[in-house]
């Protein structure tokens, strides 16, 4: 996981990382996260300002999570047959992982 250089309007530093995710019941990739915020490739695009679901799959330590979480539509942009969307998140992304125990 490469870090994305942070610009003067971001919050949190950026994760270029290719994860499985299912935004609105619909599959997808995230192309970058943070703590605040992710980029999802998508083939459908929700409206700028729209409220949507999204449920991240990765692993910790090991071990097979799903985080479920909500943010608001900022960007949609065209992607060859699909959409880059930009989600500001409502909450924290990483908050649930500090006490996540270490597989030996």
């Amino acid at each position: 996981m490469q870090p994305v250089p942070v610009s003067d309007k971001r919050l949190a530093e950026r994760f270029g990382v290719a994860l499985p995710i299912t935004m609105e019941g619909e599959e997808g990739a995230t192309h970058d996260l943070s703590d605040t915020g992710l980029l999802v490739e998508v083939s459908n695009a929700p409206d700028v300002g729209a409220q949507v679901n999204l449920n991240l799959e990765h692993m910790v330590h090991g071990r097979d999570f799903n985080l479920a979480c909500r943010g608001k539509v900022v960007r949609v942009e065209r992607h060859g047959d699909n959409f880059n969307i930009a989600v500001r998140l409502s909450q924290p992304l990483f908050t649930d992982f500090e006490d996540v125990p270490a597989q030996p």
